[in-house]
């Protein structure tokens, strides 16, 4: 880890100023202190995970943690390096007994480069200190993260990320202050990444005069526009759509509409909402509100005729509306425990012979459709018949139980009065 942390070996680089003022030993380190204190209550040098977001700190608890460890380091980072690399370093890790290896970026190696620092692991040829901004469950292999202990870093805190902000004026012995204004929209920029905070705080001190007020559009100047954290393929994209659905679910449209404007602006496409929201319309509303599926439809079709940043009109039309709306998964659960029911009950079936289709001579010569009464030839266009196949009298299994909300109560009742209560009995579903 020598060459990724000797500020000497990169004395003709131009050092960015997040690099430069990496904290050096714990005393200057801010934040996550539950896991600084489990980092340094360690009895023994121990192959860990650090999992978190860009900024929080990961590299940084890695050398401190490291630093006073009496072994060999070396550093290599997933993005450049591959098999070849690692192998250099496990052979190294052989010849000296145990060599402290940290690994950037882990989630970037393939299953079979992982599976390269197994034995070397287990063994402790190499102790593998490990840094990803991806969830580990996901993206590293289940054998090899049973060898290491896994420490979990949130976002800064905006706390922390003041104390950073006015720990570097300090360190970097400038007179210059900032408003509570100013203060904000940095740490509203930063998301929580101590990285990026520096970094915006080095422009400001590269392209501003001592003496020079600093306001927001000057900020924005220098700046550029907010882009909010956001990534398509990672856990934040599906943290968000989670949260999304989850809000519609809890027929909160305010929480809904929130989620819907955080993803919009972030760049997700906007065919995906709509396909979400169309989905949703089914499983969690139903026949609670028959609108809400031709809604979802038509506002499908909409998005896809307007484009942006029209479209994100009827998005929310119909984002209000299925969070408004009254909810019942009892159709999705219908087709739930019928798939069920066949996979685990219906090995073999056959269609009532009264229900068969006759389309021709020889099918009515073999008795299809022979007994069928018409239920519009009856009061009330209906009449009780028996349309499971025969192995499944004299008691058929129930799928669909209608809820009491919305429209859906309209159609128990109905069902009700057609089939009688015994229909209906709790017992069977």
């Amino acid at each position: 880890m020598e060459d990724l942390f000797s500020k000497e070996s990169s004395s003709k680089k131009q050092i960015p100023l997040a690099f430069s003022l990496r904290p050096t030993d714990w005393n200057e380190f801010i934040g996550h202190g539950s896991v600084v204190k489990s980092l340094r209550s360690l009895s023994k040098p121990t192959s860990i995970l650090l999992y978190g977001p860009p900024g929080s700190g990961k590299t940084t608890l890695a050398y401190l943690l490291t630093k006073d460890w009496k072994f060999e380091k070396r550093y290599l980072s997933c993005v450049t390096s591959g098999v070849k690399e690692v192998r250099e370093v496990l052979e190294e890790g052989k010849r000296r007994g145990t060599i402290v290896l940290f690994l950037d970026e882990i989630h970037r190696f393939s299953s079979s480069q992982q599976d390269a620092l197994l034995q070397a692991v287990e063994e402790g040829e190499v102790i593998l200190i490990s840094a990803t901004t991806e969830n580990p469950s996901f993206r590293v292999n289940r054998a090899l993260l049973s060898r290491l202990l896994v420490f979990r870093l949130h976002p800064l805190s905006e706390s922390e990320e003041i104390q950073i902000f006015d720990s570097a004026l300090t360190r970097l012995g400038t007179s210059r202050t900032f408003s509570r204004e100013i203060k904000q929209e940095l740490l509203q920029r930063s998301s929580g990444d101590a990285r990026k905070l520096l970094g915006s705080l080095e422009q400001i001190l590269q392209r501003t005069d001592e003496n020079e007020p600093i306001t927001i559009e000057l900020l924005s100047e220098i700046l550029g526009e907010k882009i909010l954290k956001y990534d398509k393929n990672s856990e934040n994209h599906y943290d968000l759509i989670s949260a999304f659905i989850k809000s519609l679910r809890g027929s909160d449209p305010d929480a809904a509409m929130l989620y819907l404007s955080l993803m919009l602006e972030a760049g997700e496409d906007p065919h995906f909402i709509a396909r979400r929201l169309t989905v949703f319309a089914s499983e969690d509303i139903g026949n609670a509100s028959v609108q809400a599926l031709s809604l979802a439809i038509a506002t499908w079709q909409a998005v896809e005729r307007l484009g942006m940043p029209e479209g994100r009109i009827p998005l929310a039309q119909c984002v209000c509306f299925l969070a408004s709306a009254p909810k019942s998964n009892a159709s999705y659960m219908a087709i739930n425990r019928a798939n069920q029911f066949v996979k685990e009950r219906l090995r073999e079936f056959e269609v009532p012979n009264h229900l068969r289709n006759a389309p021709t001579k020889t099918h009515k010569a073999e008795g299809a459709g022979l007994d069928y009464r018409y239920p519009h030839d009856y009061p009330g266009h209906f009449l009780k018949e028996k349309y499971f196949p025969p192995s499944l009298y004299p008691r058929p299994p129930l799928f669909y139980f209608p809820s009491e909300q919305g429209f859906e109560k309209n159609i128990r009742e109905h069902l009700l009065r057609l089939w009688g209560s015994e229909k209906y009995e709790s017992e069977r579903g």
